[in-house]
């Protein structure tokens, strides 16, 4: 189900007031049962996937817990975690993985060892509830946090609707006790998660879907545009994702709220950071922290000397770039990132390069990170067309016409989309120059509600009439 949709519009109110008004022993079945409609409104088929990951990771935690040696704990560890992560992969990447057999030898469709793409469709979600089950494990077999009461209790955590298919990332030890308890209904609650919501809501269809009508055009024939054009298209897409990821991540942590769950932010106004790897601290917590504790640390981190430690950030930086997509394009979007976040971090290991930058005016620093994050957007963004047939040889032609001025169209904006965009950084200013004094003055406007529900009726009115663009995170 689509949160920028009628659907939702009607399926959130309705499950909020009936979980407020069975008696409290019901909740945390109501809300799994509608969790998984949630997810089977995609394809019911998928469905299986998700009980599947929550059955094989539920069992090999509870034989993990039981097992009388440390060589069979680790074990069911691993049947937990590579259950989970084989799952991924074939969905995943295995038609990415035939790809790269096939160009690796040349091979065409007549050769004998020509492989044929299995045609699997992606299921919503399977990037972030495996992850998901995967941390679990991990964190219950180095003892951070006790297992699941019961296979319900871990359904319910990671089946959770409001985050289940685009996140953030749930840790255990964050919200898997928050299952146990019930909830009372709050006014408090009520309103912080009304305003987080519809911030999102905001955030996804008045800046991030108009973004698309600007870029696709662009993206899709870049050879009939300017080459201010490219970085246009570039600028606004690095825009667009963060309106659409974060704006999927206020609603989950809003819609939540108001149920009476607190879920970690996942997004603290990245583009305000000085540095590239303060960027992605900012940017999608959830996972970025989720492969600093199981990938970075995992690899040894910096424990293992300075060169190691290297080499463990560009495998973790690179890690975050094929989980953002199966294809060539983000193969390259993760080795751009990887090769910048390692340059920076042996810059800025000399002190007097560090006072150097810090001397830097705090409003200038953003240029350099949010340069490179949409310098990688010409890649990210890319997709096959039918004159181009693939995503990298459209990044290489928008890179190209870019930096070599070259002439053509100049993109259609329209004012009301800059005045949007230029609202939604000044709000970002304004949270970061002192974030609890934003809370307090927003918290007492007296317009604030009967804006939510003026929201409201029009985001309804606009889903009634249109069809909204998916959230981009649906399908990683």
């Amino acid at each position: 189900m689509l949160f920028n949709s009628v659907h939702y519009l009607i399926f959130a109110p309705v499950v909020i007031l009936v979980y407020f008004l069975i008696p409290k022993r019901f909740q945390g079945l109501w809300l799994f049962i509608v969790s998984l409609y949630f997810y089977a409104i995609f394809r019911i088929p998928f469905l299986i996937l998700l009980v599947f990951s929550f059955v094989i990771t539920k069992l090999a935690v509870d034989y993990m817990e039981f097992a009388s040696s440390k060589g069979k704990k680790l074990f069911w560890l691993n049947v937990a975690v590579w259950s989970n992560l084989s799952l991924l992969f074939v969905f995943k990447y295995l038609d990415f993985s035939i790809t790269v057999w096939n160009q690796t030898f040349s091979l065409t469709p007549c050769d004998p060892e020509f492989v044929q793409k299995s045609g699997i469709l992606l299921p919503m979600g399977i990037s972030f509830f495996t992850l998901q089950a995967v941390s679990y494990a991990v964190d219950v077999y180095k003892g951070v946090v006790e297992r699941a009461k019961s296979i319900f209790h871990f359904g319910l955590f990671l089946a959770f609707f409001p985050q289940l298919v685009a996140g953030p990332i749930l840790r255990a030890s964050d919200v898997l006790h928050q299952f146990l308890d019930s909830k009372d209904f709050s006014r408090e609650n009520l309103k912080q998660g009304l305003k987080q919501l519809f911030w999102g809501i905001f955030k996804k269809t008045f800046i991030a879907d108009p973004i698309s009508y600007v870029i696709d055009p662009i993206y899709g024939s870049p050879t009939e545009y300017n080459w201010i054009a490219m970085w246009i298209a570039a600028s606004l897409f690095a825009v667009q994702i963060y309106c659409d990821f974060s704006g999927y991540s206020d609603i989950a942590i809003g819609t939540a709220r108001i149920l009476g769950f607190h879920i970690p932010k996942n997004f603290d106004r990245p583009f305000l950071s000085g540095t590239l790897s303060e960027l992605w601290r900012r940017w999608h917590i959830s996972f970025s922290s989720w492969l600093r504790d199981y990938v970075y640390i995992t690899l040894g981190g910096n424990r293992r000397g300075e060169i190691m430690a290297y080499v463990n950030l560009f495998i973790t930086t690179f890690v975050s770039g094929i989980w953002h997509g199966a294809d060539w394009t983000f193969v390259f979007w993760g080795t751009l990132h990887s090769t910048m976040m390692v340059v920076e971090k042996f810059v800025f290991k000399f002190e007097s390069m560090r006072n150097a930058w810090n001397r830097v005016p705090r409003s200038i620093q953003p240029i350099y990170p949010v340069g490179i994050f949409v310098l990688s957007c010409f890649f990210f963004r890319a997709k096959a067309t039918p004159e181009v047939s693939t995503g990298m040889g459209i990044a290489n032609i928008m890179l190209e016409r870019a930096f070599t001025g070259a002439s053509g169209m100049f993109p259609q904006m329209s004012i009301s989309l800059v005045i949007l965009v230029g609202f939604l950084f000044l709000v970002d200013i304004l949270q970061d120059r002192d974030e609890d004094r934003f809370k307090f003055i927003t918290d007492n406007l007296y317009f604030l509600i009967p804006s939510c529900i003026l929201l409201y009726i029009v985001s309804f009115i606009i889903y009634s009439v249109t069809v909204s663009s998916p959230f981009l995170y649906f399908q990683f």
